[in-house]
């Protein structure tokens, strides 16, 4: 342990009680381990997990909070959760000091029988663990929309909006928006059943903008600071949302109707819920079909050009000699009138103007003149490139006289 060079390791041990069915936040501060902030942001990092485990169970979520420098961890127990221990590892980045803290929580059975639900834009998550801004919203509610409740409002539910499926917004500086349930065991009120008739047809929407004002409590909430998304709005009543058989749609009044599961878009799923794909049909479907297509082809065309040749060589066996030589015959006779045809050449242009040819320094008479022999020059046909005579050669005329 001396060898560490002044890594030291103190642990403690603190106890929490949680409840089911209400969000609890434990933040975590330099206190935690009797350590002094000294103005450095991150001067401090937290790294909490399950008691000699790797990591924390899937209801609880960890996020740290540049605003606040804390960390928080926050989350709701599951129905009939047993206690647990979670280890809470922090370090000194300054001098690369160590702490354990041990926490001890124990699971409470809680019950709420009716959630609203509600999407704010304009959040984060870390805005909602202030207590401030917190019992600002649960007032909205507790005097204005669901009087009832007044002694049993708490929160649910809490979740990144984004974390859940939604978009990030357009500009990086407004909230990305947070998913919050609000419960108690009191009835709804008039005021909220109204509320969810009226923002109904906001439902098939699926996301409003963030600047819809359109409903009749839309001031208790702008005052506030909370902008709304109405399409999200949902009464829920737990009793409905358990499973078969309370939750079939036939077993439920009319009167309940109203209050049936719709939030299953914002519900996060757990790996045992995601279900499992078969790619044995994919396969079938892009591999082994083409491949038996291709080999019924490859079949077909094999037998064609086999019964093909098979009649030809029936054919050539059927026909007579003689038959065959009167073939061989006419087309060799075809083959050559062909080639004639072919070499035939046109006849010289120049015959016509023979009588005027000059040979041998006489003029004249087409007795005296003699046919010239066809050159290349002379018997090109029409098309062709002409390529003129040379000049006649002109020697000297000059004598020894002329000097």
């Amino acid at each position: 342990l001396w060898a560490l060079l002044g890594l030291g390791l103190w642990s403690a041990v603190s106890a929490e009680n949680v409840h089911t069915t209400k969000v609890f936040i434990l933040p975590i501060e330099p206190g935690m381990f009797n350590w002094t902030l000294q103005g450095s942001i991150d001067q401090f990092s937290y790294r909490p997990s399950l008691l000699n485990a790797p990591d924390l169970p899937p209801w609880i979520h960890y996020i740290y909070s540049n605003r606040h420098q804390t960390g928080f961890l926050y989350g709701v127990p599951p129905p009939q959760h047993d206690s647990l221990e979670l280890e809470i590892v922090g370090l000194n980045r300054k001098n690369y000091e160590t702490r354990r803290r041990v926490v001890h929580m124990n699971v409470q059975e809680k019950e709420a029988k009716h959630e609203v639900q509600l999407k704010i834009d304009n959040l984060n998550v870390e805005d909602m663990f202030d207590s401030y801004r917190l019992n600002r919203l649960l007032d909205v509610f507790r005097h204005k929309l669901w009087r009832e409740g007044v002694n049993d409002l708490y929160v649910t539910f809490l979740a990144s909006a984004v974390h859940l499926g939604a978009r990030l917004p357009l500009r990086p500086n407004d909230g990305e928006g947070v998913v919050i349930r609000i419960g108690s065991k009191a009835e709804f009120s008039t005021a909220l059943i109204e509320l969810q008739e009226e923002v109904k047809p906001l439902w098939k929407l699926g996301s409003c903008p963030r600047d819809f004002k359109r409903t009749t409590v839309e001031r208790f909430f702008r005052d506030e600071g909370f902008a709304l998304d109405w399409c999200a709005f949902r009464l829920i009543d737990t009793e409905l949302s358990k499973p078969f058989p309370s939750s079939r749609e036939e077993d439920v009044s009319e009167e309940k109707r109203p209050f049936l599961r719709y939030e299953d878009r914002w519900v996060r799923p757990s790996k045992l819920q995601v279900p499992q794909r078969s790619y044995v049909s994919e396969f079938v479907h892009t591999i082994m079909i083409p491949m038996l297509v291709m080999i019924l082809l490859v079949l077909v065309l094999s037998a064609i050009l086999c019964f093909h040749h098979e009649g030809i060589s029936k054919r050539n066996k059927e026909t007579p000699a003689v038959q065959m030589v009167q073939y061989t015959a006419v087309h060799r006779a075809s083959n050559t009138l062909r080639s004639l045809s072919s070499q035939r050449q046109v006849p010289n242009a120049s015959s016509e103007q023979s009588s005027t040819v000059v040979s041998c320094g006489h003029t004249g008479s087409p007795s005296n003149s003699l046919p010239r022999t066809s050159t290349p020059r002379s018997s090109m046909e029409y098309g062709t490139y002409y390529r003129p005579n040379p000049p006649p050669y002109t020697g000297p005329t000059n004598s020894r006289g002329d000097f």
